[in-house]
């Protein structure tokens, strides 16, 4: 055979194991319009098959399922790099499992492997926020790109970078919100907002789920990042409003925390600027940094990383309205911007309500400086500029994790090393001696340091449980103790969620006045959890024997068999979703201060069991008794995608109680003593919950509120018997609308004199009361400028009780608090018999974002008090 047809014939086996990038479809030709193109959106599952078409006909591109959403749709990671990494991904992955010091230290001859062959592991996620879309739209650019692309730039990203791509981290509420948009557009509700939450359960707060991991697509996000890649860096890309800069990039702005390695700040800066730079580079504008968001909190997606030794960086896009453009009048630059008037929320609400499609006001942030040098002064913006954007900034911070490739192999490692070797020393924090953290066996509830160390377990962090007692501090702790040492190299994130947060005073000026948060300040889980954690500030002792605890513990249920069945403590959650287990099979139940008993037949017992482990113990005498069933709970769900609402059917949903979700009708239509023992107001504002959403633009059936024949039906419930359950501002509704006793305090205050954007405070809780059983007389609850209340005068046929309140002195135990004088001594939960109905008024949302499990007894109670 001659040379020239034994090539030709070569030439075709290789066509037929190696396909060509030509076999790969555009994402034009695929999706049939240009990705973001105005008024057209791919939708999540046609993502998904474009996604694994690349992957079949690419050798640079791998597609992975993770798991089932919430909503059972596939949540996917791309694995992107050249062929011969990805032959050989596991390998790349090991490295970089060692450099995260995974199994133990790397030796110096796997250190400089790592750094000779190891690869930059870039991940980059988005569309956690679904009408935040364009990230979603921008992935399928960008993995064709990658899949097809041979210009040296793509060549040098594949060769020297793991690129995971996560195309979306909400992709139920990616279907969502495309199918709304698709359904309305054309018509005049084009503008109209989804009346319901974007995630099922959580709606916009599923970026502040990275510590309690409460969703499935928070712990698909936690395995990959710390049980399966250990990424350097993390990108997570948003959008924000519409009338100010076009996006912005890192450096966020202080205060910085002080657990998080110098290194990595210094990281995100030069990283950011990089996509700063590239977007300068081609002319955009509008570019910020060093602006609104802060270097100092938890929980927010890519950030987490920071205490986890990643570069975790943020993008915000500048939002179109999903995929139409919106117009921004063009500001005069050559005229002083005058002094901005002030805004009535309200108003300025109804007015771009009512006319969606009317310019914006022209922007007011004009003045060219260094985080901003090319101010953006108005015009069209539309979805295809924010995948243009998009697109710039991950490819500029793939080619800078290229470049600096090695570099940031070693640097990574030098964080990593250095927290091992602080963590050892105590020396993590400056001035802040630290060897670890102590989880003591001795707990109000047991079962809720099983639940700290689940999370710790989730975000990676070392456990140990002491094998024998031991004394640390002059203290003598048991057998079974939990001890977390610091020795370790997500010791920053260990110390950092467990421990008091004290936020930095930030001032513009010497006597300026100390500026808020930006976000939460406080995280404290051992608080928010009602479990003691105590800080190790010498060294563990040198004959500590641990045990390493490598997966969560099955909660524990001391019971004792009684004539009639089974008593047991009633201390906490999980006491109550073994109460209905228990009612679901027709045992019959009842609750004491700090003890249930049950009385029904084994079979009952055992599966009411199942997944626990069931010991012989001694609950505590069974005095005060009374007996309960399952209440019927209603819900009031808005048409405003009410995540407080959410949140609390995602409680009631974990802890087994059965409930009606009710709409404006459903309250309206009354009679609803009839049909329930207790209804939940979660936390909204009375003028909300009453109007609604009403305006043109609104899809006629979600407008409005519960208007006044739905507040007259929920007074008649309580006149009738029933209990209203209301979570923090709700309360306000049924003080303003209901003879009540109560005034709230908070809402005389302005947010000068009193103002938490999130802050753990101590609460004093009646254990005697009916709400405060299975409570400690002291624990922790999660504030967020909810009212708090003082008694007032009542009639007669009224009694109000104080079931929870704020003590006279040190309100705040973790995190920042203005006006903490207002609240000493008020009360945080009320209760009013009316005779025969109830009102549990809850200033201090038990339930709030499913962390204060301390307080979450206290919430089940209300509904248990109503049937009894």
């Amino acid at each position: 055979m001659n040379r020239p047809i034994a090539a030709a014939l070569l030439a075709l086996l290789l066509a037929g194991t190696a396909p060509l990038p030509a076999q790969i479809p555009t994402p034009e030709q695929y999706f049939g319009f240009r990705i973001g193109a105005d008024r057209k959106l791919a939708r999540w599952d046609r993502i998904v098959d474009y996604f694994q078409l690349v992957a079949k006909n690419s050798d640079r591109v791998r597609v992975r399922t993770l798991g089932p959403t919430t909503q059972k749709n596939p949540f996917i990671v791309a694995e992107i790099a050249s062929a011969a990494t990805l032959r050989d991904l596991d390998r790349y992955k090991q490295l970089e499992r060692k450099l995260y010091f995974q199994g133990g230290a790397p030796t110096e001859r796997e250190r400089d492997d790592i750094f000779a062959q190891g690869k930059a592991v870039v991940v980059i996620t988005t569309n956690i926020h679904s009408d935040e879309i364009g990230a979603s739209q921008m992935a399928i650019e960008a993995v064709y790109r990658l899949a097809t692309g041979n210009s040296p730039a793509i060549q040098k990203v594949l060769d020297n970078v793991v690129f995971l791509l996560v195309p979306s981290l909400n992709p139920d509420g990616q279907i969502m919100v495309t199918d709304w948009y698709n359904k309305y557009l054309g018509t005049p509700y084009e503008a109209s907002p989804l009346p319901y939450l974007y995630h099922y359960y959580v709606g916009h707060d599923n970026n502040r789920d990275m510590y309690l991991f409460s969703q499935k697509e928070s712990r698909m996000t936690a395995d990959l990042l710390w049980h399966d890649w250990f990424p350097a860096v993390w990108l997570d890309e948003h959008q924000q409003g519409s009338d100010g800069a076009r996006i912005f990039t890192m450096p966020a702005t202080d205060p910085i925390n002080p657990n998080v390695h110098p290194l990595i700040y210094r990281l995100n800066g030069i990283l950011g600027q990089q996509q700063s730079a590239a977007l300068e580079a081609e002319g955009r504008t509008g570019i910020i940094y060093n602006s609104t968001y802060t270097n100092y909190w938890q929980g927010a997606m890519a950030w987490s990383g920071w205490w986890h030794n990643q570069v975790g960086l943020l993008t915000e896009v500048a939002s179109a309205r999903i995929a139409t453009p919106i117009e921004q009048r063009m500001a005069d630059p050559s005229r002083p911007a005058p002094p901005a008037a002030p805004v009535d929320f309200l108003t300025e609400m109804r007015r771009m309500m009512e006319n969606p499609s009317a310019p914006l006001p022209p922007p007011t942030d004009i003045n060219s400086r260094t985080e901003y040098p090319r101010p953006w002064l108005g015009g069209t913006w539309r979805l295809r500029d924010i995948v243009d954007y998009e697109l710039t900034a991950t490819f500029a911070l793939l080619e800078a994790a290229a470049d600096r490739r090695e570099a940031l192999l070693r640097q990574i490692y030098e964080v990593n090393r250095t927290t091992l070797e602080a963590g050892s020393q105590g020396s993590l924090a400056a001035g802040d001696k630290a060897f670890g953290a102590i989880i003591p066996a001795d707990q109000h509830d047991p079962n809720e340091a099983i639940e700290l160390v689940d999370k710790l377990l989730i975000a990676g962090v070392e456990v140990h449980r002491a094998a024998k007692p031991f004394r640390q501090d002059s203290v003598t702790y048991g057998a079974g103790t939990y001890v977390v040492p610091f020795s370790q190299v997500f010791g920053r994130y260990a110390k950092d969620i467990l421990e008091k947060q004290t936020y930095p005073e930030v001032r513009r000026a010497p006597n300026a006045p100390a500026e808020p948060p930006y976000d939460v300040s406080a995280w404290s889980l051992g608080m928010q959890f009602g479990v003691k954690t105590v800080t190790a500030r010498s060294a563990l002792p040198p004959d500590l024997v641990l045990e390493r605890v490598t997966a969560t513990p099955r909660p524990v249920v001391a019971a004792a068999r009684t004539g009639g069945g089974w008593t047991f403590a009633y201390a906490g959650a999980e006491s109550a979703r073994l109460v209905n287990r228990l009612l679901a099979s027709g045992a019959r139940v009842t609750l004491g201060p700090q003890t249930a008993e049950a009385s029904g037949t084994a079979a009952a017992w055992a599966k009411a069991t199942d997944g626990y482990e069931v010991r012989a113990g001694s609950p505590g005498i069974h005095a005060g008794a009374r007996p309960v069933r399952a209440p019927r709970i209603g819900i009031y769900q808005s048409w405003t995608a009410n995540m407080d609402e959410g949140w609390t059917r995602w409680v009631l949903d974990r802890y087994e109680f059965a409930y009606t979700v009710l709409h404006n009708a459903d309250i309206k239509t009354g009679r609803l003593r009839d049909r329930f023992d207790a209804v939940i107001l979660p936390d909204e504002r009375p003028r909300d919950m009453i109007n609604g959403l009403d305006f043109s633009s609104i899809v006629p059936e979600y407008r409005g509120g519960l208007g006044e024949d739905g507040v007259k039906a929920l007074t008649d419930f309580a006149a009738a018997g029933g209990t209203l359950v209301a979570l923090g501002s709700a309360s306000d509704l049924l003080i303003d609308r209901m003879p009540l006793p109560v005034k709230d305090v908070k809402r005389g205050t302005t947010s000068d004199q009193h103002f938490a954007p999130g802050t753990v405070v101590n609460l004093q809780i009646d254990p005697t009361h009916p709400l405060g059983r299975g409570m400690p007389a002291t624990t922790w609850g999660y504030y967020v400028n909810s009212p708090f209340f003082q008694l007032t005068e009542g009639f007669a046929s009224q009694r109000a009780t104080v079931a929870a309140r704020y003590p006279n002195t040190g309100v705040n135990a973790s995190g920042w608090l203005r006006g903490e004088d207002y609240m000493m001594g008020r009360a945080a939960v009320v209760a009013v018999e009316m005779n025969p109905g109830r009102v549990v008024l809850f200033g201090i949302r038990p339930q709030h974002r499913a962390q204060t499990h301390a307080m979450l007894p206290m919430f089940f109670n209300a509904l248990y008090w109503s049937v009894e």
